[in-house]
């Protein structure tokens, strides 16, 4: 059993080093807006495209374990308090033959309150530098968050439940994020998301 172990996580090494992102991420290109459930996000940080990008995304939660890149969404209930929250994750990663050159994250999480539609226009702001959209960058200063003083806002255009209990959440983002200390910060402008919650 040990020795198929190590075989996997050989082969998945040995299928990191063929990633070559450099070239994608040097044409980036927000993506149009949709409403089909296609999992894109986008937005242009301090004037700079910026969208969910590479093979595989290198997760130091799990012990640096590699993970497939995609854009995930999740609707996740609490039952005690009635309430809701939507989140989004996306990831902008570009590898070069098994070196990762940029690993950056974006998330935001909208709390619900209980019987609310998604659909509308939601301000978020962060109190006590709660996480309420957060973007990372392994280049940049670290977290960057939104203000009580600064809201943060999401716009959700479709909220439409399928027949398979799917939902398609679509809509757009903007706004001024903040380091803890208020020392940086990034404008994000033209942000769109379009995902299938399952």
């Amino acid at each position: 059993m040990k020795k198929l172990v190590l075989y996997s996580f050989i082969l998945m090494m040995s299928q990191c080093n063929k990633y070559d992102d450099t070239q994608l991420a040097a044409h980036l290109q927000v993506p149009p807006y949709t409403e089909t459930g296609a999992n894109t996000f986008g937005c242009l940080v301090n004037g700079a495209a910026w969208a969910n990008l590479g093979e595989t995304f290198v997760h130091q939660e799990l012990g640096g374990s590699l993970v497939p890149n995609v854009v995930t969404s999740l609707l996740t209930y609490d039952s005690a308090n009635a309430d809701s929250d939507y989140t989004v994750t996306a990831t902008l990663t570009v590898s070069k033959q098994g070196s990762v050159l940029r690993q950056e994250r974006m998330i935001f999480d909208l709390p619900v309150a209980a019987n609310s539609p998604l659909k509308g226009v939601h301000q978020l702001t962060s109190a006590d530098y709660l996480f309420t959209y957060s973007y990372y960058g392994s280049s940049s200063n670290g977290y960057y968050n939104s203000l009580i003083r600064n809201p943060f806002t999401i716009t959700i255009k479709k909220d439409s439940l399928l027949s398979n209990q799917q939902r398609i959440v679509s809509g757009t983002f903007s706004g001024t994020l903040y380091t803890r200390d208020q020392t940086d910060s990034v404008r994000i402008v033209g942000g769109v998301f379009d995902t299938l919650v399952k």
